[in-house]
Order: structure tokens, then C-alpha cells, then sequence
């Protein structure tokens, strides 16, 4: 019987720890209240540039919006939105210009594996840049003009891979989808936000 209650008496105290004081409630209600970037750039390296290029989002965005793709080199959906954008391009419907490519996992994959998997001459070839910004490549909030304390990767909701969104001309994300296999119904949502 003492076992039990001493259990049950564990049980409980443990369960009070998540408790917290009312000062604690104010700290985190400015931290929900503080949000990324509303209008944001980076500025990254371009995969198979051999000069090591860098491409200025801001730039590549002024003139229309442009679907981002957040890519992986072992995301099978990657490869099927990857093919299917490609498609329309190829077909005219899409604008090459109006699509880039985004590399999601800097920390654990290599160029070398994005050039095999979307290079020229690789199984999803990609004919878009696709940028490969690190975990420390800095964001520009384009309101202010200076460096955020977000994250890339927190500013455009922490994207899975694949995730898709536009950006429009001022660099605000108007569109996000994650849907994890290219579907007929999203490629015609993407195209007509496009166009």
C-alpha cells in the first residue's frame, strides 16, 4: 500500500511541473506577439554554379511572384513536384523564371548529392536555379532593411520537405502547400496564382 501511494504521490508531483508563475504567462505572450519578417530575402549560393554565384532573392522576386520549392535530395515527393513543375515549364505554362528551388537540409546533405539527384544531368534535373542556403545564412527583413533574429528556416515556417509556397514581387509568402505528391488540382492553384 505505501508503494502505491508513494507512486500515486510521484505521479502527481511530476504532473506539477509544467505549472508556471504569472510572469512567465507576460513573457510568452510577447514572444507569440513577435513574429518573422512579414517581407524577407537571403541571399545563397546557386547549386552548379561554377563561379559561385550567389542569387539575391529580393532580386529574383521583384519582377513576379515565383514558387519556392523546399527540396531534399532523398524526398521522393521532391523529385514528383520537381518533375511535374519541369513538365509545365517545358510545356509553356510556367515561367522558368518563375520558379527556384530551395535546399532544406544543409546541415546533413551535401551539394554533390543535389547535383546528382537535380543537376543537368541527374534523374529530376532541375532547369530553375536551386539555391543552398546553411542554417546560418542570414535573413533580411526588407521592411527594415537589417539583419532579422530569425532563422531562414523559422521565417518561412520551419518547411518540410517538400513544401511549396510563392513569394510575391515584395517578398511576402502569399501561398504555402505541403502536400507531399504533386496533384493535378494544386499544380492548377499554383498556375493560376502565377499567371
Amino acid at each position: 500500500m505505501k508503494k502505491t501511494m508513494f507512486i500515486v504521490f510521484l505521479l502527481i508531483l511530476t504532473s506539477l511541473g509544467g505549472c508556471i508563475e504569472e510572469g512567465q504567462l507576460i513573457d510568452e505572450e510577447e514572444i507569440i506577439q513577435s513574429s518573422a519578417p512579414e517581407r524577407m530575402s537571403f541571399t545563397s549560393l546557386i547549386m552548379g554554379d561554377e563561379n559561385n554565384s550567389n542569387l539575391d532573392l529580393e532580386d529574383y522576386v521583384s519582377n513576379n511572384s515565383v514558387l519556392l520549392i523546399w527540396v531534399a535530395a532523398n524526398c521522393r515527393g521532391c523529385h514528383d513536384w520537381t518533375d511535374v513543375i519541369a513538365k509545365e515549364v517545358n510545356d509553356g505554362n510556367i515561367s522558368n523564371t518563375s520558379v527556384l528551388s530551395i535546399h532544406r537540409y544543409a546541415s546533413f546533405e551535401n551539394p554533390s548529392s543535389l547535383e546528382r539527384v537535380y543537376g543537368d544531368n541527374a534523374s529530376n534535373p532541375v532547369s530553375w536555379p536551386l539555391v543552398m542556403p546553411s542554417e546560418n545564412t542570414p535573413l533580411i527583413d526588407l521592411d527594415t532593411r537589417l539583419e532579422s533574429e530569425y532563422s531562414i528556416y523559422d521565417a518561412f515556417g520551419n518547411p518540410s520537405t517538400p513544401t511549396l509556397q510563392i513569394m510575391d514581387s515584395t517578398g511576402k509568402l502569399t501561398w504555402t502547400s505541403k502536400t507531399y505528391w504533386a496533384t493535378e488540382e494544386i499544380v492548377e492553384e499554383i498556375k493560376s496564382i502565377l499567371n
